[in-house]
């Protein structure tokens, strides 16, 4: 949303069926996945919140 006005950057992160491991590392560009919302799942977040996250994420692309 705010690619005009600002430089993209992002961490990257492995996440497992129930871990979530970043390297920490700052990379340019904008994020090529959605972990986030794999986390929500793993941490049994309501399926409402997933699924809007996930429709939100779509609207974003």
């Amino acid at each position: 949303m705010l690619s005009n006005e600002y430089e993209l950057y992002h961490f990257s992160e492995t996440v497992n069926k129930k871990s979530v491991g970043f390297d920490y590392k700052l990379k340019e560009g904008k994020l090529k996945q959605r972990n986030a919302i794999r986390i929500l799942e793993i941490n049994n977040y309501p399926k409402e919140i997933i699924k809007e996250a996930k429709e939100i994420a779509e609207q974003l692309d």
